[in-house]
């Protein structure tokens, strides 16, 4: 829409005005009955913490036709931090910004898209009119109100959601413990309700239920207690023992990593490169880690890495800080993590360190190329820092707990395809690229060449599983809606 109208302008002029899509909201609803209502609860949090006023409904209550849960979060936008609030619910639209017509593209101070409901998978309703119900402001922090518990008298063991990111940190609970944890790989009726597979089942035992019944209080999360163990198969988890790769001189994913761990109680070693070479690692752990710019594609000449944090060479350090200096190299860490996945372990390669799976052999290659097989250029194809969305097969272990489309965040991120001997190579395609507008938020120059790639995939590597996630699925501690991947992978590391 360019220009201004005047009274003589089109009739058909006016109505781009009254387009909802293009109207800023009086407020937004985020219900209480979705799915996940514990990490809405956490995104509201963020608002509160930045000033914005946030309502809490008291009662059930209708805006323009629908009916609304007790206990729903309300976000006026008539306030002073209005634009913050659009910031966090609204889609960025950055311009397609280059040096010159045909030039390369300029680069964003940082990211182009950040929607922060879109990156928590956060359900809210855009409200257009003015509207009022029984609200109340919430004073200090938001808290989810109590998970919903039914049916733990003489129940044989309980169900909770896949879809509550909480129940992470129930289950390294439960774990640490001692306790069974399992998730069913069926369907399951309890409660007046379906539970998909991937659902949690724990089986009773002493002390279970009245830890679940604590947990829900604490947690917000819900538990269904049975009358009898479903039937069926299922995974059990173990505790598992996780090495999360990091360097001299600081990884900030990974760093931002140790926080989520933190965050859902899971255990964890920091591992270095010296540690990786030293071998042996499936006597030290069951699962690795590696985030963005942890495994290169290839070994490079040039000043080592810790060079050109402190200025010197390694015998300048400190010596409690030797172990530490030092970088994945793929002559001598990588066959190290190969020998790891042989023997059974499970490595997650999030960003650039999905080049594991071109080391490991498998059919995969970059999906971002152009019709001479070289990589395609700035003036063709550039996605910095945005919000897009996938497919996801959530059928498939690793995406128990997501819906068919999640909303992913992406920073020029690698995408793959899968070459003709994938399926027989044992390499799995679990979200991808499915429409040729993926942007949700942010800027995404020659988006369509990304229909048909690859955001995550899963191969078996001799008897252990190797998980390739090239979108950010942890970035900064903020895609809360894709830390699904993340833990599935690491409880699958466990399972035995």
């Amino acid at each position: 829409m360019k220009g201004y109208f005047s009274l003589g302008s089109p009739p058909e002029y006016f109505a781009e005005l009254r387009k909802p899509e293009d109207r800023d909201p009086r407020g937004y609803i985020i219900p209480s009955n979705q799915a996940d209502f514990p990490t809405a609860t956490k995104f509201v949090n963020t608002l509160i913490k930045n000033g914005v006023r946030v309502h809490r409904a008291t009662r059930d209550f209708r805006v323009e036709g629908r009916e609304y849960p007790a206990n729903s979060w309300v976000v006026l936008s008539a306030q002073a931090y209005r634009a913050h609030i659009l910031d966090m619910f609204e889609p960025q639209d950055h311009p397609n910004d280059f040096e010159y017509e045909g030039g390369p593209p300029i680069a964003p101070y940082d990211n182009a898209g950040y929607t922060l409901a879109y990156q928590m998978g956060v359900e809210f309703d855009r409200i257009l009119e003015g509207f009022d119900g029984p609200f109340e402001v919430v004073e200090g922090p938001a808290t989810p109100p109590p998970g919903r518990v039914t049916g733990l008298d003489g129940a044989e063991g309980f169900l909770l959601s896949h879809a509550q990111r909480d129940v992470a940190t129930v289950t390294n609970r439960l774990l640490a413990a001692g306790h069974e944890v399992r998730w069913l790989e069926n369907a399951v009726s309890a409660g007046g309700r379906n539970w998909p597979p991937g659902t949690i089942y724990v089986p009773g035992g002493s002390g279970v239920a009245g830890r679940l019944s604590a947990y829900a209080e604490e947690l917000g999360v819900d538990v269904q207690g049975l009358g009898t163990a479903p039937s069926g198969s299922f995974l059990k988890l173990n505790p598992v023992r996780i090495g999360l790769w990091d360097r001299y001189g600081g990884s900030m994913p990974s760093g931002w990593t140790r926080f989520i761990f933190d965050q859902f109680e899971f255990p964890y070693e920091v591992v270095y490169p010296k540690g990786l070479d030293a071998g042996n690692l499936k006597d030290r752990f069951d699962v690795l880690v590696f985030v963005n710019e942890a495994i290169p594609e290839a070994d490079e000449e040039g000043p080592s890495l810790e060079s050109f944090f402190y200025g010197g060479a390694p015998t300048d350090l400190p010596e409690e800080y030797q172990d530490w200096v030092g970088d994945v190299t793929v002559g001598e860490t990588v066959p190290r993590i190969l020998n790891f996945l042989q023997q059974g372990g499970t490595v997650l390669a999030i960003g650039s360190s999905v080049s594991m799976g071109q080391h490991a052999g498998l059919a995969v290659s970059n999906h971002l190329v152009g019709g001479d097989g070289d990589p395609l250029g700035e003036d063709q194809y550039y996605v910095p820092g945005s919000v897009l969305r996938v497919r996801v097969d959530n059928t498939r272990p690793l995406a128990y707990g997501l819906e068919e489309e999640v909303d992913i965040f992406f920073s020029n991120s690698p995408v793959l395809r899968m070459e003709p001997a994938g399926p027989q190579r044992r390499v799995t395609p679990v979200a991808w690229f499915e429409s040729d507008t993926p942007l949700r938020s942010g800027w995404a120059w020659g988006q369509q060449f990304l229909k048909g790639g690859v955001a995550v995939a899963e191969a078996k590597v001799g008897e252990g599983n190797l998980y390739l996630f090239g979108a950010e699925i942890a970035n900064r501690g903020q895609p809360h809606g894709t830390f699904t991947f993340l833990f599935n992978g690491i409880f699958l590391g466990g399972v035995r």
